[in-house]
């Protein structure tokens, strides 16, 4: 039994070390996060120090997490949010972020990695954190300012983009994730295409019902420039 126990623990020894020839290459723009992961003895968890451009030696049981360093943007689209006037309006919100440098193990450890595609943004620190909160303030805002003050109105814009970067700053800073908020940017806020597709129609029948009007305007003014004429010619006989 001891025998047994002896070999296992040598085996162990041997796969830890031999493991930890394992390299990973940081990239610049990056920071690689750690997180170890013993196969028999000892403690695993994230390593509390970040791993900066270059080229990194793991345990062959160590996750290597690459982190982007760099200003990075996230889009939030916004559908259908009523205005006061009860009309529905569409804009999409683009935000650029920026993880703090040596302090990613704390946003993987504590919030995980947020997922990017496209543009989009799924789970981890702004997915589960960030997103709902950011998503409730603009619902809010928008109940209180009409279809033509956040088409039309780049006051209204200026002031959501302000409330938007003071909030989300506060909320990371409280939170404690070590990222920070660049610069928020608001797209042009626009109805729905069927309201647009609607305001079309209705311009077209407006314009149809004008022209019909002109239309008779101008018979009518045939038909008396007509008789005129009639009548001199008459006079003219006489």
């Amino acid at each position: 039994m001891k025998y047994i126990l002896k070999m296992l623990l040598l085996i162990g020894i041997t796969i830890n070390f031999s493991g930890c020839f394992t390299p990973s290459t940081v990239d610049a723009g990056e920071e690689a996060v750690l997180i170890q992961k013993p196969w028999f003895f000892g403690h695993g968890g994230v390593d509390n120090a970040a791993i900066s451009t270059g080229l990194v030696w793991t345990a062959f049981s160590t996750e290597v997490i690459r982190v982007n360093i760099k200003p990075f943007n996230i889009t939030e689209p916004f559908d259908d949010l009523i205005t006061i006037d009860n009309n529905p309006v569409d804009f999409s919100i683009n935000m650029t972020f920026k993880h703090i440098e040596g302090k990613t193990p704390i946003l993987i450890s504590n919030f995980g990695n947020t997922q990017l595609e496209n543009g989009t943004a799924k789970g981890g620190w702004y997915g589960n954190k960030v997103k709902e909160p950011l998503r409730n303030s603009v619902r809010e805002f928008t109940k209180g300012k009409t279809m033509f003050e956040m088409t039309t109105n780049p006051i209204s814009v200026t002031e959501l983009e302000k409330k938007i970067t003071d909030e989300i700053r506060e909320f990371l800073k409280v939170e404690g994730i070590p990222t920070e908020l660049v610069a928020v940017t608001i797209g042009k806020v626009m109805p729905p295409q069927a309201v647009l597709d609607a305001t079309i129609q209705t311009g077209v029948q407006k314009q149809n019902v004008k022209t019909q009007e002109e239309r008779v305007k101008a018979e009518q003014s045939r038909e008396l420039a007509e008789k005129a004429s009639a009548n001199a010619d008459k006079a003219y006989m006489h």
